[in-house]
């Protein structure tokens, strides 16, 4: 043992220079940065917490002000909070106006620095009102749940009981943390009970209800299946509660939702597997709609009117039929001036370029100059709509785009 501490008092010995070194590089690398960002005017949402905190612990006019400003603070998820959030709040909280709401079984968050351990304490501690002293802050548990029939509550109970440990979502999951019913559904039928469906791509019967294909995908063998089990439902007039009419009926498409834990890539698949067989079906494709390169365009282009000193946009907008620079304009244009930005460049450009790119940057400008102008009294919908009818960006679009079979969706071609 004498040996072992002597070899551990070494490795502690060492690692302390290395980390004391690792110490003075992050300190280093904090203040350089915070010098940057403070000459460019730029702070991010970490900087504006601690920066409100750092006014709130050491200007105490302050941290009163808001304190009898706020009548109640209310904050939901708190089972997310983070530290400075924590301190940020009980700040300017008082002892009785803070209500807080959260349920720990779903943070989610650990890796943004979320601490679900704040809202364990006080889960612990608080009592309910039945126990409550004049010193005890109120616990209220809201175990009820309304979206749920008894069966799925049972299933889920059953199944959270399980697995739900201190170790594992750090709550023991006993009858006193039962998702209880409170809608008011009428009694279970035979045809309501729980199915779960385990698809293994491998087994000689995963094609018994589907056809098999070669190579098929995990996931297109879900959505296979899941399409296929919706069509049987739906001819077999599967039995649901209606609840404005107070009985049962015959089951309809608009009656079934999908949930997927990712939409932007396996929503398609789902789509396509649905439409195979006949079923109506809509996805939110929100996602893909902004991240589609015609509104990426316009995003870009939306932002060099506010700002034409941003060289990615710039240049984005400049490559684009909106521009119409191609690769080799745009290297000349950066060989006007390596150093500077190529808002710049395009101004220093115009004096060494031929003639036939100094029209096109000419042209360019003052198209941006124009629509800075009418940016400042102009409605955002009533700017995009000029600038698609001075480009004709939108017809461009309109016409590349291409009905993409797979996807159900249009592809386009820009």
């Amino acid at each position: 043992m004498i040996g072992c501490s002597q070899e551990v008092n070494q490795d502690i010995y060492h690692m302390y220079r290395i980390l004391q070194k690792l110490q003075n590089l992050i300190g280093s690398f904090e203040t350089e940065f915070s010098k940057r960002k403070r000459e460019k005017n730029i702070v991010d949402f970490s900087d504006i917490e601690h920066f409100a905190l750092d006014i709130l612990l050491n200007i105490s006019q302050v941290r009163e002000k808001y304190k009898n400003k706020f009548e109640e603070i209310a904050i939901d998820e708190y089972q997310d909070s983070n530290l400075v959030q924590e301190y940020i709040l009980t700040a300017i909280a008082r002892n009785n106006n803070m209500f807080m709401v959260g349920d720990v079984k779903q943070s989610i968050y650990k890796f943004r620095q979320a601490m679900p351990e704040l809202f364990l304490h006080k889960y612990e501690s608080y009592q309910n009102k039945e126990n409550q002293t004049s010193e005890d802050h109120l616990k209220i548990q809201l175990f009820k749940n309304f979206r749920s029939k008894q069966n799925i509550l049972t299933f889920t109970n059953w199944i959270f009981e399980d697995i739900m440990s201190k170790d594992l979502g750090d709550i023991e999951y006993r009858e006193e943390e039962y998702l209880n019913l409170g809608a008011n559904y009428p009694e279970i039928n035979e045809n309501e009970k729980i199915e779960i469906h385990v698809l293994d791509p491998n087994h000689e019967e995963a094609g018994e209800e589907i056809e098999e294909e070669e190579n098929i995908e995990d996931v297109e063998l879900e959505a296979k299946f899941v399409a296929n089990k919706i069509k049987k439902m739906v001819e077999e007039k599967f039995q649901v509660w209606d609840k404005k009419q107070g009985k049962y009926r015959d089951i309809q498409y608009k009656d079934i939702v999908i949930l997927l834990r990712s939409t932007s890539s396996i929503a398609p698949i789902y789509e396509q597997e649905m439409l195979n067989v006949s079923i109506p079906v809509f996805s939110d494709s929100s996602q893909e709609y902004l991240e589609a390169i015609e509104i990426q365009t316009m995003m870009s282009l939306l932002k060099i009117i506010d700002n034409p000193m941003q060289d990615i946009p710039l240049v984005t907008v400049m490559r684009s039929n909106i521009g119409k620079f191609t690769d080799d304009e745009l290297i000349q244009i950066r060989l006007a001036d390596k150093q500077d930005n190529f808002y710049i460049c395009l101004q220093k450009a115009k004096l060494s370029v031929k003639n036939e790119l100094k029209q096109k940057i000419e042209t360019f400008l003052k198209e941006i100059q124009q629509w800075r102008k009418e940016q400042e009294y102009l409605a955002l919908d009533e700017l995009i709509w000029k600038i698609y009818s001075d480009t004709g960006y939108y017809h461009y679009v309109r016409i590349n785009a291409k009905w993409n079979i797979k996807t159900g969706k249009f592809k386009h071609v820009i």
